[in-house]
């Protein structure tokens, strides 16, 4: 990866990464190496990895001499025309999607990282245009050096997925669901399939109420997909959109509530 050398990621505390995790072997656990992430003020991104420290046991000198800057056009696409701009007035009130600095440890994925950042943009623009209350809003793009540098969103505290950890008593099933479907419904009355359905790709709003999001891989019926469902929520591999994804992912999901639901009654 070409790095600017005449620039330091100069961070403060750990608390400062946008990610730091480690890659382990799939059979044994074994540890195989410490990545992480970091995006300055500025927007400039950093990546870096170590095979010789535990991620608990890098200090902020071991991170500043081991990230380094990676170019702008490896990760964000360029301004187009038509997506609109984030006002700064209401940027900080926003949650700013970024791509997923983690792809640039696959030589593979980090390929395609500008153009899933370019393509989600203009899926959310798209939606902005039929909104629907159980769909995130897409509030403009942040863009730095003539690039989309993170998508800005509405911003909610709680995800489906960690919200048993945060509430005591279960979700009313009936109504997240009926939520979700409307969402679904609405994205492919637009012709749209989300492909990527999870508990973690769903909000949770102030009053409960499901909010879809992350749009990376919705495209129209048909259309090639870069990146497909999660692992655990897909029977099988699939690279084309379709409707059939969703609904089989609206099964898991309704499944997988009413155990989390039922194990939480068991607790209390």
């Amino acid at each position: 990866m070409r790095v600017d050398p005449s620039i330091d990621a100069n961070i403060r505390s750990k608390r400062d990464l946008k990610s730091l995790c480690e890659v382990e072997n799939i059979e044994t656990g074994a540890f195989i190496r410490s990545t992480f992430t970091y995006i300055d003020e500025h927007d400039r991104a950093w990546f870096g990895q170590t095979k010789d420290i535990r991620k608990y046991d890098l200090t902020v000198k071991d991170l500043n001499r081991l990230l380094q800057r990676v170019p702008d056009e490896r990760i964000y696409p360029l301004k187009t025309a038509t997506l609109p701009v984030v006002s700064e007035e209401i940027r900080s009130q926003l949650y700013i999607k970024r791509p997923k600095l983690l792809c640039l440890d696959n030589e593979e994925e980090a390929k395609l990282l500008p153009q899933l950042l370019l393509g989600e943009a203009e899926v959310l623009q798209l939606l902005e245009q039929k909104p629907h209350p159980n769909i995130i809003r897409f509030h403009g793009c942040t863009v730095n050096r003539g690039r989309i540098t993170g998508i800005a969103l509405e911003k909610h505290s709680a995800i489906l997925q960690y919200r048993h950890e945060d509430v005591p008593h279960p979700p009313d099933i009936d109504a997240c669901m009926r939520g979700i479907r409307a969402a679904v419904k609405h994205l492919h009355s637009l012709g749209l399939a989300h492909n990527d359905l999870n508990p973690t790709n769903v909000a949770v709003d102030s009053e409960d109420n499901p909010v879809l999001l992350d749009f990376g891989s919705c495209r129209m019926f048909g259309e090639g997909l870069l990146s497909g469902g999660t692992s655990g929520w897909i029977d099988e591999d699939y690279s084309t959109s379709a409707q059939c994804h969703d609904k089989l992912a609206l099964d898991k999901i309704e499944a997988w509530l009413l155990r989390k639901a039922k194990e939480q009654v068991e607790q209390h």
